[in-house]
């Protein structure tokens, strides 16, 4: 779990803004909540934000964003069901660049790494767009097939960091050890409760204690 920390904030300071995350990851992960606390992360640290409704195909995912973006003043870029994810994504870029924000956080559609078609779209969004940062959401309950998703995610797109959903829930860790373990890539955060604060910077040595205690 040791590989290299990430600090997003200097991580946007450190590229030409606007700064694209990309949020990939399997049904009902917790991808739009992660990306609603990563921009109130990022708001408390004097950035600039706006949320691309990337997933236009999950019933209310544009609504339940919007209201996200409504509770912390930031701006949804998004267009009707059915729309082209890719498409919505490069809009939001564009707007990004013409109001100097620095960071797009872009919602996807959840999607089973089995299904060819759906990862064949997240290709062509990554192509399309060239997120900065491809962000992978896994569910800390997930048990063994946690290890096929973090595989899977990465050969197709490339994984550049790991957010864990439900770290507050699953205390000792070990799903973690194990993704970690098959991709070898950064952990940015824990989701560890239901508040947009709960979002607890990843500590390494703190999953070791919980795995040994």
């Amino acid at each position: 779990m040791a590989q290299e920390k990430i600090n997003t904030v200097d991580f946007v300071k450190s590229k030409d803004r606007p700064v694209l995350f990309l949020l990939i990851g399997f049904n009902g992960a917790g991808k739009t909540t992660t990306l609603a606390r990563i921009g109130n992360h990022l708001k408390n640290k004097g950035m600039s934000c706006v949320f691309a409704a990337g997933d236009s195909f999950r019933a209310a995912s544009i609504e339940q964003l919007q209201a996200h973006g409504d509770r912390l003043g930031i701006k949804v870029i998004k267009h009707g069901y059915g729309a082209d994810s890719a498409a919505v994504i490069f809009d939001s870029m564009k707007y990004a660049t013409a109001h100097n924000i620095d960071v797009v956080l872009a919602d996807t559609a959840g999607r089973t790494h089995v299904n060819a078609n759906l990862m064949d779209e997240l290709k062509k969004v990554c192509r399309v767009n060239k997120p900065a940062m491809k962000i992978l959401v896994l569910d800390s309950l997930t048990g063994n097939d946690i290890v096929e998703q973090a595989k899977k995610f990465d050969e197709a797109v490339g994984v550049d960091a790991i957010v864990f959903t439900k770290a507050d829930v699953y205390e000792k860790g070990g799903a973690i050890l194990s993704a970690t373990h098959t991709i070898k890539k950064p952990i940015l955060f824990l989701g560890v409760g239901q508040g947009y604060d709960d979002l607890e910077e990843f500590d390494p040595g703190k999953i070791v204690e919980r795995l040994f205690s």
